[in-house]
Formats: C-alpha cells, structure tokens, sequence
C-alpha cells in the first residue's frame, strides 16, 4: 500500500437513508480528533436525496478528506465494503453503519485497544440504542457475539443497562459485529474482505470467524460508544435463511463459547420452556433478591435492583404490578416490554399484551399476542420439543444445558 497521508479510512455504506446518513456524518466531524483519518461513503446507488446532499456535506465537514464513492446500483453490504476498502488509503480501516453517531472521544480507546494486544485483528466500541424516549434508551445493542451450540450467533447481554459492571468489562470474542468495526487495512485485504456472496447479512461473522480459525481474535472496547439505531437499511433481514445457510457451509468450526462468557460473569445457561438458549441468574443470587423485594417491595428500590440485576423476573414482575396498582399503567407498561427482553417467558409475554391492551396500543398488541399464540402452539407440540432437545442434545457441549434437557427427552 502506497504511502498515505490518513492513519484512518472511516468506510461508511449507504443505501438511500440520508435522514440516518447526515447526522452519522456530523457526529463524526463533531467528535473524532484530528485531520490525519478519511471518510469514504460507499453509496450504493441511492436514489434519495443522498447524491445530490452528500457532496457538498462531507466537502463541508471534512474537506479533501471526503470522498463520495458512488457506486452504479445496490449492490449490498458486502460489495459496497470492499470497494470502500480498495478505494481508502489509510493503514486502518473501520467499518461504520450509516444507522449510528459516534459520540465524544469514541476513536482513541479504540485505537489504543489494537495497539495494546497484537494479536486483536480488530475492535469495536460499545454499541447502544439510542437516548430517545424508547425502552431500550441508553442501554446495550451489542458488546460482541457469543458462539452458542448449533452455530447460534448471540448478541451478548443485549438490553442490559451500560453501568452493569458485565458491560464495562472488556473480553475476547472469535466475531464482533461490522456495523462498527477497526481493524488493520491489510489484514481485511489479506482474507479477501467480506464474502459477496453473502446479500446483506452474515458479512461480518463470516469474515470472523474465518479470522478467528487462524488464530485471530476481536474485541468490544466499552469506554468507546457509539449510538446504534439498527435495522436502518430496508429489506436488511430478506435474506436471513439464504445467508444462514452460507455461513453455516462456509464456517463449520466456529468455536462455542457462549457458556464459557456467561459463567465468567457469574452468569448462567438456561433454556426457556420452548427450549432457547437464554441466561439466567444463579439460585444464590435469586433467593438474595427475592429476600429483599418481601422485606421492601418499592418502585425505586426495584429499579435500582433491576439496573444492577436486569435478568431478574420476579423484579421485572413486580415494579411493573406494582406501578398498574398505584395508577401508573403507561409505567407499568414499558417496565412489562423489558421483562419480555431480558427474562423470555409465557408469563411476561401474557401480562405485557394485557398493559398493551390497557393502556391502547393495539398494533404492539396484537404482535405481543401473535408471538405468545406461537409460544404456545410450540410447547403443546411435544413431540416437536422433544426431536429439538435430541437436536441440541447432540450440538451443545455444556453439561448443564444438557442436564435441563433431559426432562424433554424423558416424556
């Protein structure tokens, strides 16, 4: 590679979506230090206002450093990357959603973070649902992801509060997420970039996972964020099972180690009735809180349990009964949706359909109650949950899931 002016080569693909696109851009101009980095937007032949607003805005923010690289059509996540690759000329590259706004001193932990261990082959920051009104404000979209049993790429610790002491702790991964991610220019270019084959989905795993069976790891650096408002790009899940099946042929070794990350943190595997992965906290843990919502079941004591122990059901139940009973359904009501993330069960997904129908938001409704009408048709086929037990029974390696299988297995 030709010697270059920019330590950085900021690649950014787009597909239409400008009303996500300028304010990514203004982030960037507003927050990452210095003139020695590029922005290459990789535009996929958008037919919205980006051709015609993109040139003069990015000249306007970063001057030379901008560069619209226009492509002739959508050609897809992975080809819009590539070709922003080959068109950059810095010595690192990082790969940004359109969907996301880096905030203040978001670049130099992540640069630190490659420096300090050679043999990282790529970090990402912490990425967070964005500070709205939402239930999810403020807390974890992604902190890397955990290889289950049956190649079940996870998100680790999704919706959990950004203080929790599991989300500050930086880890290795064998794949983090592309949506924001830094790795060494030549690197990328050695393994060919992401697989075109791939059609918006899987990109990313693929590429680290074949990465990470040469010995290459990754990283999520916490004390860089980034806001991520996800799924901005229309049809990004057209072709989820296409994508699936690629990755699944392409990528056979990928190392579980979604057991092995939980026990770490004190954590622990469990299935739910209709037999997903999910996690749980330790009985020791549960008998701790249970003991103190009798002794002082208030609203704010809840919540302030709940920021340190998102996974506890009986705390999500509570708070969330407790403020219907004190006239407070609207609070009641996303306090019951949060249940339904962190702690999956029949019974959170009955009460959060019934505030929906109380406090008038039907359309949410009816999907809360299409996906617990579903829940069920599945737990009363059992002999479809015991042929998935004997599935996960010859995947999964970790005795105490397969001692939660056995009952299955037994009827």
């Amino acid at each position: 590679m030709a010697p270059s002016r920019f330590h950085l080569s900021i690649v950014i693909p787009v597909w239409n979506g400008w009303n996500l696109t300028e304010p990514c851009l203004r982030s960037l101009a507003e927050h990452t230090p210095g003139d020695d980095f590029q922005v290459i937007l990789a535009d996929n032949g958008s037919t919205d206002q980006t051709p015609a607003a993109v040139p003069p805005l990015g000249r306007a923010l970063f001057g030379d450093r901008f560069v619209h690289h226009r492509l002739p059509k959508n050609l897809g996540f992975a080809k819009a990357c590539n070709a922003g690759a080959k068109a950059a000329s810095a010595a690192h590259l990082f790969f940004l959603n359109n969907d996301t706004q880096v905030t203040r001193n978001w670049l130099p932990p992540l640069l630190d973070g490659l420096r300090a261990d050679r043999r990282l082959a790529g970090v990402g920051p912490l990425l967070l649902f964005p500070d709205d009104d939402s239930v999810r404000a403020g807390r974890v979209q992604h902190l890397g992801i955990a290889v289950a049993d049956n190649m079940e790429f996870r998100h680790l610790y999704e919706y959990f509060p950004r203080s929790h002491p599991a989300v500050l702790r930086q880890r290795s991964f064998s794949v983090i997420t592309a949506a924001a991610l830094l790795m060494p220019a030549p690197l990328f270019l050695a393994h060919g970039g992401f697989h075109e084959g791939f059609v918006n989905g899987m990109e990313d795993v693929d590429l680290c996972c074949r990465i990470a069976q040469k010995g290459g790891r990754f990283s999520v650096v916490p004390h860089s964020v980034v806001h991520h408002h996800t799924h901005g790009t229309e049809g990004r899940f057209d072709h989820e099972s296409d994508n699936l099946r690629l990755l699944r042929a392409r990528c056979r070794d990928a190392r579980e180690d979604f057991c092995a990350l939980l026990r770490e943190d004190g954590f622990e595997p469990a299935l739910t009735p209709w037999l997903d992965l999910a996690v749980r906290l330790p009985e020791t843990r549960l008998a701790e809180l249970n003991a103190e919502l009798d002794a002082d079941p208030d609203a704010d004591r809840l919540r302030a349990l709940l920021l340190h122990d998102p996974l506890w059901d009986r705390g999500h139940a509570r708070l969330a009964a407790l403020l219907e009973q004190q006239g407070r359904p609207r609070e009641a009501m996303p306090a019951a949706y949060l249940r339904t993330l962190l702690c999956p069960g029949l019974d959170a997904f009955r009460e959060c359909t019934r505030l929906l129908r109380l406090c008038n938001v039907p359309y949410l409704a009816d999907r809360f109650a299409a996906r617990l009408g579903a829940l069920e048709q599945t737990m009363a086929d059992r002999e479809g949950l015991r042929q998935k037990a004997r599935s996960l029974l010859r995947t999964t390696r970790d005795a105490a899931v397969r001692r939660q299988l056995k009952p299955f297995l037994a009827e």
